[in-house]
């Protein structure tokens, strides 16, 4: 009972001091709430607000046979502006020289010259260039424009098998091939390649059918990409707090010393044993608090799901060992108060960085940045996280959690080691 006494004394003292519970509380939560205010808007309703890309078509091709006759060059004009492309494309219909002399200007982003006998030149088998022309800069649209001419010419060399298949065929035969047999066909490839298209687009049937995989049943509610984001930078801040609270509690101990409390205690009756088995319960006590009420507050104040109960448990645990058990062990060997200020700030700091807390919000790191990122053990802490955030299991969760209690243990043992040391 003794230790608990101790423990629930230096509990208060903790929550006491205006400090440490901005840094412990306040500050995890307004630094997350300001990213919150810069990352919020990207994913609401609408989704990613993307930029639209301003397309001048410059259509010189003919249809054969009259106007009422197929046309490749209209084919590729109503597949830039069926529905849907509005997301990405603005496409406005104009002549060669307005086209090309709009780009890079305020009218248009690209411009996109159909030649002219395209159709003739399908039919016929031969090739014909469709001219893109950029501006200096790039967007999702441009992307997406290039993909939908490059899909597009890929099915005129498709009319122009057709026609070469067919060539070969009569000639192996030894057969002269009638008039007009090429350009049917051609014409046949190509209605059949616009219908195709016309039925992908209305969402009926096709000949090949893509079907997704069924999702797994997870309890993980949907969310959109901002608050996605913002739960990965709410874990990196929590690591990073509940890690600096795990050292300036463990200071205390350091203060006592420097003060003389801690030499009027070892006087008393009590075991130092009893008296510093109390200081480092009040650690895990004060944190045990710090993680619960951020946990709550940020569910609270930005709807963060956390998961479920069971990882949510044991990466908890298992970061609250770790974040008093680095604490310990950086304490260990300071000496006063002038020198724990600068350590405790510069081995938090490198360890959080290495272990990827300042970089949570950012997509697509190098791997080998994720590799060095295990090498501490906040790295661990924030791996395990991410599998909490994404729905994980406990299962799932059970091997990163059981990795950093194990960097947490041993830290602890080593760090109460050298204290005990000091004060025998």
């Amino acid at each position: 009972m003794k230790i608990l006494d101790l423990a629930f004394k230096d509990l208060l003292r903790n929550f006491r001091n205006a400090f440490g519970l901005v840094m412990m509380v306040v500050a995890p939560l307004l630094i997350s709430g300001l990213l919150y205010l810069a990352f919020g808007n990207m994913g609401g309703e609408e989704g990613l607000q993307i930029p639209v890309t301003r397309v001048q078509v410059a259509n010189l091709d003919q249809p054969v046979g009259g106007a009422e006759g197929a046309s490749v060059g209209q084919m590729l004009v109503d597949a830039l502006t069926q529905e849907g492309m509005a997301r990405f494309l603005q496409v406005t219909e104009t002549d060669e020289a307005t086209a090309r002399a709009s780009v890079g200007q305020e009218g248009a982003d690209v411009a996109l010259i159909i030649p002219a006998q395209l159709t003739e030149r399908a039919y016929a088998g031969e090739e014909a260039a469709i001219t893109l022309i950029k501006g200096d800069g790039s967007s999702i649209g441009t992307s997406v424009l290039e993909g939908i001419v490059n899909s597009f010419v890929d099915g005129l060399a498709g009319a122009k098998v057709t026609t070469d298949v067919i060539t070969e065929q009569f000639a192996q035969r030894g057969l002269a091939m009638p008039a007009g047999v090429t350009q049917q066909a051609s014409q046949q490839y190509a209605q059949w390649s616009q219908s195709l298209g016309d039925t992908m687009q209305s969402g009926e049937p096709s000949t090949i059918q893509v079907v997704a995989p069924a999702p797994a049943e997870s309890a993980e509610p949907e969310q959109d990409l901002g608050a996605q984001i913002m739960a990965s930078v709410v874990a990196g801040m929590m690591i990073f707090f509940v890690f600096f609270t795990g050292a300036s509690t463990a200071e205390s101990i350091i203060k006592e010393q420097e003060e003389g409390t801690l030499a009027r205690l070892f006087t008393t009756p009590t075991s130092q044993s009893v008296i510093l088995g109390g200081k480092f319960v009040a650690i895990f006590l004060t944190l045990i608090v710090q993680v619960i009420v951020l946990l709550i507050s940020s569910r609270l104040l930005f709807g963060i799901w956390w998961g479920t109960a069971g990882a949510l448990l044991l990466m908890s645990v298992s970061m609250i060992v770790a974040a008093a058990g680095l604490g310990v062990f950086v304490m260990s060997f300071i000496q006063n108060t002038r020198q724990s200020g600068p350590v405790l700030g510069g081995v938090l700091t490198i360890t959080g960085m290495l272990g990827g807390l300042m970089t949570t919000g950012i997509q697509n790191l190098p791997a080998a940045y994720a590799t060095v990122n295990l090498f501490t053990p906040q790295g661990w802490a924030l791996r395990g996280w991410q599998f909490v955030l994404a729905g994980e299991s406990a299962g799932a969760v059970l091997g990163t959690a059981l990795v950093t209690l194990a960097w947490g243990v041993i830290l602890f043992a080593v760090g109460v080691m050298l204290m005990r040391k000091r004060f025998a």
